[in-house]
């Protein structure tokens, strides 16, 4: 999930390797994956040019 112009973009995989890309991480729970990427929008790394990955947590 990404932010440009104001806009939130998201799109579906494909996932990149978690030593390549991991920054920090944060657990969030919530109702569904839309309340999922509104807090991810808010993120500031979103709207810099970064990405956020949300992934599910198994048993959850």
């Amino acid at each position: 999930m990404r932010v440009q112009g104001g806009a939130t973009l998201t799109t579906d995989g494909p996932f990149v390797e978690i030593k390549e890309a991991l920054d920090g991480y944060f657990v969030y729970e919530g109702d569904d994956l839309d309340a999922a990427i509104e807090v991810a929008s808010k993120v500031p790394a979103a709207s810099m040019g970064g990405a956020i990955e949300i992934r599910p947590m198994m048993g959850r």
